[in-house]
């Protein structure tokens, strides 16, 4: 009886061990640049321009976790937070603007969007068929 509590005990002590590890944070590495996480690869401004029929947009990342959204084209502009990981980029959209931000209103509840995020080199990402470049400070 004694050799079975030790056992039990034993083993009880060694299964955290058998557990596999938390997942770790992705980290990209490119020729051109390393990143910890896709989090830390998304902090900065972005640009996407398509040529016919012409459209520009910039995205703006913080690392706090905010984000805006600036179609120069239209004048649509989306505030809110956003989560990047593995799986894609995590929009929350709390406050749209129109006019180049003359009018806005705020969501509630929020607008939810979700891109996919391809990270191609340090200064580019894909999205669908979106090539998104990063924009100098």
């Amino acid at each position: 009886m004694r050799s079975v509590r030790f056992v039990v005990l034993a083993l009880l002590a060694l299964w955290p061990l058998a557990l596999p590890a938390p997942a770790a944070a992705q980290a990209l590495n490119f020729p051109d640049g390393s990143f910890a996480s896709p989090g830390a690869f998304i902090v900065g401004s972005w640009k996407w321009e398509r040529q016919e029929p012409r459209q520009t947009v910039m995205m703006r990342f913080e690392p706090g976790g905010g984000f805006f959204f600036h179609n120069l084209t239209n004048g649509l502009q989306h505030h809110g937070s956003y989560s990047a990981s593995g799986a894609g980029l995590h929009l929350n959209i709390t406050r749209s603007c129109e006019d180049n931000g003359a009018r806005c209103a705020s969501r509630s509840p929020p607008m939810v969007v979700n891109y996919n995020l391809t990270p191609v080199s340090a200064g580019v990402f894909m999205s669908e068929t979106e090539r998104w470049e990063r924009q100098a400070k």
